[in-house]
């Protein structure tokens, strides 16, 4: 084959791809746009996921005819002018791509009015074929519509995810849009359904409280520093308000949302020893420092940036995150509290120490006679516990460690699993139920998966803007699962949901190990001597006692002629 020139067309195509991957992509670079020209309200309105349609509205500064017919032409832009002006990029957009990589692949139109401006302006645009500006009518402002993303690119439409799938990745970027510029009003609509409401925020608390619910915002923890030109600000979560992944963790750097490993894992060093492996924070920062100290012209969707001196960046996110994670009031109730001071553990009565509505929230006396079912005589004679996690337990062969956690998480996960495969889990009401807030796309997996959760004893109500009240739960775990909160997870499930739908067929077992697991006593809880021998007769009755579900080991086993070579008596 000789070497030839591609055709405008597919050329145009091609460099498309590089900056719009899916619908999320589009709705991404317009709403840049929009942040760029000072609007104060954006709407989104979608339909089916943004495949046909995305439109953006705002009141932003407007375009007149010329600048209106150039907007959707490559390597045209207002934002920069020289190649100096890449050394101090201030806007979100810069590269004169978006609208032309979008207008190649898509069928589009623009309505503006410049600010200051009687007239308005349309221009079309299809395969990038322009025609326009033509008069129009329109508010001060632009409206951006973007229809049948990929139309003439069906090798691009076949990779793309259902339209509840391309929804949950535009809704993301609305989020991280919202919170990176709190005092811009954003309103995001999917079809005939409204889905974010969230006017213009007085400071970033609010807009947090917006976007994950008053009680969340509350909860936050605020952090800020300043060191070397660096400046930190933004909230962080406690360690008793976490989440199930990463998703909901925000690096912000001059008011441009990005994607970082390096700022991600100093965020997870610093809550090391704080949060168990599988939990993670809640966090919204932001970082400013120099323009001049950061490239953002790294990659066409620009949502990678490389820094001047990132030792500078690290020590600067590791003092705030240390300074905010050492305090008295975040490190004593988790890391320094006595054993006498802590709950009960869920083998016993409901302590005192919980609050009234929640020793009310399930039948202790019921609950005590369930578990005097499976008491049995055993020739296993626990002697105590190690470092408040582990049961020494003396046998006729010589003797045991076992892991209390891991024996608890599997008594819980047979009993569960038995009445799941005979059709029905016995559910225990809770005279309160339990708020639980969530983001719009775990909400919406969660509605979506409510069967699912049903099957496994989880009854919830939905109440709009994310909030759930839990109503039901599984009598084997409900009083353990109070002392250790819903929150967390309910939002672990809401991941095992996502990934659940190429697994159906083990989802409810894997929902019942993820219950089990956060339900059962935890290492370091301190137990009395009756209570670890109840627990060791427990894991003799069941039919797997040596393995959890994720497959650990539960017991260590060293027999006596074991013990007496290491002391040398034989």
């Amino acid at each position: 084959m000789k070497i030839h020139r591609l055709d405008e067309g597919l050329a145009r195509k091609i460099a498309a791809g590089e900056v719009i991957e899916r619908p999320a992509s589009a709705a991404k670079e317009i709403l840049e746009n929009a942040l760029d020209a000072k609007s104060e309200t954006i709407a989104i309105d979608l339909i089916d996921g943004g495949r046909s349609l995305i439109a953006v509205r705002d009141d932003g500064e407007g375009m007149d005819s010329g600048d209106l017919r150039l907007c959707v032409e490559k390597h045209a832009t207002s934002k920069i002018v020289q190649e100096a002006d890449l050394d101090a990029i201030a806007t979100l957009g810069f590269r004169g791509e978006a609208l032309a990589s979008i207008a190649a692949v898509a069928q589009v139109r623009i309505i503006s009015r410049e600010r200051g401006s009687d007239a308005a302006y349309r221009v079309t645009s299809e395969a990038g074929t322009v025609e326009g500006p033509v008069p129009a009518a329109r508010a001060p402002g632009t409206t951006v519509e973007v229809r049948d993303l990929f139309f003439n690119l069906p090798a691009r439409a076949r990779f793309l995810g259902s339209a509840r799938t391309e929804f949950f990745h535009i809704n993301r970027v609305v989020h991280r849009l919202s919170l990176s510029y709190p005092a811009v009003g954003f309103t995001l609509k999917h079809g005939e359904r409204a889905v974010l409401a969230a006017p213009r925020a007085a400071n970033l608390l609010d807009r947090i409280g917006q976007i994950y619910g008053a009680e969340t915002a509350r909860m936050l923890m605020p952090i800020e520093e300043e060191l070397g030109g660096i400046r930190i600000t933004g909230y962080v979560s406690p360690p008793d308000l976490k989440r199930g992944n990463r998703r909901d963790q925000l690096f912000c750097i001059n008011g441009r949302p990005i994607s970082d490993r390096t700022l991600s894992y100093i965020l997870a060093s610093a809550y090391q020893g704080i949060l168990r492996s599988g939990a993670y924070p809640l966090a919204v920062i932001r970082i400013d420092l120099p323009l001049d100290a950061v490239d953002v012209n790294v990659h066409p969707r620009k949502e990678e940036v490389r820094f001047a001196e990132i030792q500078r960046v690290r020590d600067a996110l590791t003092t705030a995150l240390s300074r905010v994670l050492s305090s008295r009031h975040v490190v004593s109730p988790f890391l320094g509290q006595r054993s006498e001071e802590r709950p009960n553990h869920p083998l016993a009565p409901a302590p005192s120490s919980l609050p009234l509505d929640l020793r009310q929230a399930v039948s202790v006396g019921q609950a005590e006679r369930e578990r005097e079912k499976v008491r049995v005589e055993s020739d296993r004679r626990v002697i105590g516990q190690l470092h408040g996690t582990y049961l020494l337990v003396e046998t006729p062969e010589g003797f045991e460690i076992v892991d209390q956690h891991i024996a608890h998480e599997q008594i819980l996960y047979e009993k569960l699993t038995a009445e799941f495969r005979h059709g029905e889990v016995a559910r225990q009401q809770l005279l309160l139920p339990i708020r639980i807030e969530l983001p719009f796309e775990s909400a919406e997996i969660l509605i979506a998966g409510k069967e699912e959760l049903e099957k496994v004893g989880i009854i919830l109500d939905e109440f709009g803007g994310g909030t759930f009240l839990l109503r039901e739960y599984p009598i084997l775990l409900a009083e353990g699962q109070i002392q250790y909160g819903f929150q967390a997870l309910i939002e672990k499930i809401v991941s095992q949901l996502t990934r659940g739908e190429k697994v159906k067929e083990r989802l409810g077992e894997s929902l019942i190990a993820s219950l089990a697991c956060a339900a059962a006593i935890k290492a370091g809880d301190r137990l009395p001597l009756q209570e670890q021998q109840r627990l060791v007769d427990q894991l003799m009755t069941i039919e797997a006692p040596y393995t959890c579900p994720h497959g650990r080991p539960i017991i260590f086993t060293i027999s006596q002629d074991e013990l007496a070579r290491r002391f040398k008596r034989t």
